[in-house]
């Protein structure tokens, strides 16, 4: 869920700061166990520096060692699910696979799942389902990915439940439906009254990627 608080977080900037303000850490404790120079994650955090994918990358790693669920997307674009503390992401780690985890470590194994899933496939994009738009296949809550098309190959995903991302910077997660102007709408599968746009219509698509990967909490 979005919280009223990280919904004022407009900035890549401001919503790192605010991921190392969960855990009351200090720069130099970073630099310190994780080599993360505290300059440079200083000048991300003020914006005197542009913060990279490679970055925020960087930062979901330390910050998850750290008991920190968040994603690079959350960070860069505040996208998705905010973060959330897990105090046994580090005993997660250390646990051999073999060994069955409690439950409540569910949500630590979707989003390294979707890490492993992304990282071992090209083009992969991953989103987090936030809202009911989509029930009853998926919920909020639920990690999905796929594989980003463009240009002409976006054809090939008509039809599809896919995630969408439109040429002026938004992203949503609908059906691709073809219409009767040979362009493209976005449907969801569940309208319902909190759905402000059931059907959005001529949309302007800069790629598309049907769902070939999805995993939902185990309760």
């Amino acid at each position: 869920m979005v919280s009223t608080e990280t919904q004022k977080l407009t900035t890549s900037s401001e919503r790192l700061k605010y991921v190392r303000s969960l855990i009351r850490v200090t720069r130099a404790y970073l630099q310190e166990k994780y080599g993360l120079p505290e300059v440079t994650l200083k000048s991300w955090e003020n914006s005197t520096t542009k913060l990279t994918r490679s970055g925020a990358k960087r930062c979901v790693e330390i910050y998850l060692n750290e008991g920190v669920i968040v994603s690079e997307d959350w960070i860069m674009e505040g996208v998705g699910l905010d973060p959330t503390i897990s105090v046994k992401v580090s005993q997660y780690f250390a646990t051999p696979t073999h060994k069955e985890l409690p439950t409540e470590d569910d949500e630590v194994c979707m989003f390294r799942d979707a890490n492993a899933f992304k990282e071992s496939h090209p083009g992969i994009v991953i989103m987090v389902v936030s809202n009911d738009d989509m029930r009853p296949f998926y919920k909020p809550g639920d990690y999905i990915g796929g594989k980003m098309r463009f240009k002409e190959d976006i054809n090939t995903a008509v039809n599809k439940d896919c995630i969408i991302h439109l040429k002026n910077g938004e992203r949503f997660f609908r059906r691709l439906i073809k219409n009767h102007t040979d362009g493209y709408n976005l449907t969801c599968l569940n309208p319902n009254e909190t759905t402000a746009e059931p059907v959005l219509y001529d949309v302007e698509i800069d790629g598309a990627a049907p769902i070939i990967w999805h995993r939902w909490k185990d309760d």
